[in-house]
């Protein structure tokens, strides 16, 4: 799961949520009528964010309860013609990696895969 904010997109949000320096955006799914899906923003501080993205000195995140919208897939958020506009498209391997020297290329276990996850502290 990746989540990019493009700068435009940035500034958009920034403007229209009057977003103070620092502030940081959840970048939500939602389920929508008749099986449409949309995404959308709210200002507020992470909880147990699991993808994190810097953009305009602001922290646009994924939640852990968003996760079933973003797994698996590389998700833009730009703004263009006046619009937010949102493109979400497979996580492949095939994708470069970037390693530092002397690191394996193996690709590394997400953060918020359920082998990492406590859920003895999600149990009721």
């Amino acid at each position: 799961m990746k989540l990019i904010v493009t700068p435009a997109a940035a500034d958009y949000i920034i403007k229209q949520a009057r977003l103070k320096s620092g502030d940081s955006v959840a970048v939500r799914g939602e389920r929508m009528a008749k099986g449409q899906f949309a995404i959308t923003y709210q200002p507020k501080t992470p909880d147990q964010a699991v993808a994190h993205y810097q953009q305009a000195g602001h922290d646009f995140f994924v939640e852990f309860g968003d996760e079933w919208f973003f797994s698996g897939k590389v998700t833009t958020v730009d703004y263009r013609a006046g619009q937010l506009v949102y493109q979400s498209v497979k996580e492949t391997l095939a994708e470069p990696i970037t390693q530092a020297k002397g690191q394996s290329t193996q690709p590394q276990p997400d953060a918020s895969t359920a082998a990492s996850r406590k859920y003895e502290d999600y149990w009721e």
